[in-house]
């Protein structure tokens, strides 16, 4: 709605009890998204309702897992991430079948599995959770269901038998698991029944979108509270239609049936469908790859198209060790922008010379914005400083700040205090090396 439309639905007192001087500048921040009908105390309950009709994200929610792995998804609003950002990014699930795996092996292979954590640009890239194949033997499944229940990993039952899901969703129940039907037809309705008994998210199907709309609403219809869209597309070119039709029709609000996130299988081999799946909207993709060749990529092409635009992307601020620095090595000084921290420290490290790299809190800024918004002052350098322990690190009393922030040095030096020299570095990381050896060898030996 525009504000124009909400200022309209207001009580257009202008009582200022919202924190604005008049209904209309409310409505203005309701309108993009700034505020929260709640803060308007005499808001009436048609406005509430309109409001609260028109402000729901166009895609609903799913939630999978419980616990501090537990993923959302869903609840996008936009078909560009820079016509405002995307909300959740994919969650990428690992394919298992636990029919030709003992009790050890699968629980060995979980434990891997659970175990996986790689940082990258202050993200941490982990399997999202496990989708299970329901073997031909029951037990087998049952028994694969509570092993990752009981890791705490999200589960995802691809089932092939609705008496053998439905032990499967029993057995997994305290990590309530995502019901998969086969990806053959229409959605059984037995399926349907047992995600409503069992109060579970659903993914749905049909070989087409009319009917896959049609058997949304139905599921619906009956109960299913969360629900997920599976196209049955038979080649990529399709499968790129397909997500980008669901997803403008649910932006669109063209029908109830399409305010779904959407669900992807990707089989061995397929890694040019998780690609497509991953770029164009899915949000769930469940990927059978036994090498694991596949993950860093997805995770890294995932990471960079799904980070908000609006947000810079940072890193944790610390102090890094590069090499085997001790008291007497260099101690450097950077924000906490990613792509400034990557490349002083790759460069630093290329040199050869063991140093402390002191990253400091610019909220996520380069070096040259954060000083210009006034957030690498000699004082927020100090007080960064000294809050990750990094004046602990030496023995030299010598900090060696960027070359392009040159000016801070005499307010850095007195904010260090009595004792403490700040030497001034190159503008470039690639200059490091004959910094350390044309500057630093002498004050390092002074």
């Amino acid at each position: 709605m525009t504000g124009l439309q909400i200022f309209k639905l207001l009580p257009n007192t202008n009582c200022k009890e919202c924190g604005y001087p008049t209904c209309l500048a409310f409505a203005m921040k309701l309108a993009a998204g700034k505020e929260a009908l709640q803060k308007c105390p005499h808001a009436s309950e048609e406005a509430k309702a309109a409001l609260g009709a028109a402000s729901a994200p166009p895609i609903r929610g799913v939630k999978l897992g419980v616990g501090d792995r537990a993923i959302a998804i869903g609840e996008e609003t936009v078909f560009f991430r820079h016509e405002k950002t995307f909300v959740h990014h994919p969650g990428l699930v690992r394919r298992l079948d636990p029919t030709t795996l003992s009790d050890a092996q699968l629980g060995e292979r979980l434990d891997d599995w659970a175990a996986v954590r790689i940082e990258r640009a202050g993200e941490v890239f982990r399997v999202d959770g496990v989708a299970l194949v329901e073997p031909a033997d029951r037990s087998r499944g049952v028994a694969a269901a509570a092993a990752v229940a009981a890791r705490g990993l999200p589960l995802v039952v691809l089932a092939a038998s609705v008496d053998g899901a439905a032990a499967m969703v029993e057995a997994g129940k305290a990590q309530r698991p995502v019901l998969v039907p086969p990806a053959s037809g229409r959605t059984d309705g037995a399926y349907v029944k047992l995600a409503v008994s069992a109060k579970i998210p659903l993914v749905v199907t049909a070989p087409d979108l009319d009917g896959l709309v049609a058997v949304a609403v139905e599921a619906a219809g009956a109960g299913v509270a969360e629900l997920l869209l599976e196209p049955q597309a038979a080649d990529l070119a399709a499968l790129h239609r397909d997500l980008s039709q669901i997803r403008r029709g649910a932006l669109d609000r063209v029908h109830p049936g399409l305010a779904h996130p959407v669900f992807l299988r990707v089989g061995p081999g397929e890694l040019e469908r998780a690609v497509v799946g991953v770029t164009k909207f899915a949000s769930l993709v469940a990927i059978a790859d036994d090498g694991g060749d596949t993950w860093l990529p997805l995770w890294t092409l995932r990471q960079n198209i799904y980070t908000d635009p609006q947000k810079p992307l940072q890193i944790e601020p610390g102090v890094h060790a590069l090499g085997e620095p001790d008291d007497r090595s260099p101690l450097l000084v950077t924000t906490n922008f990613s792509l400034t921290y990557f490349i002083v420290a790759t460069e630093a490290e290329g040199t050869g010379v063991p140093c402390h790299l002191a990253v400091v809190n610019a909220e996520g800024l380069s070096v040259l914005t954060a000083w210009a918004a006034g957030k690498l002052s000699g004082d927020r350098v100090a007080q960064g400083l000294r809050e990750l322990g990094a004046l602990d690190k030496v023995s030299h009393r010598t900090v060696i700040i960027p070359g392009y922030v040159a000016a801070i040095s005499g307010e850095l030096e007195d904010a260090l205090g009595a004792g403490w020299h700040v030497i001034t570095g190159p503008q470039e990381a690639s200059d490091l090396g004959a910094f350390f050896r044309d500057v630093w060898s002498q004050v390092s030996q002074a």
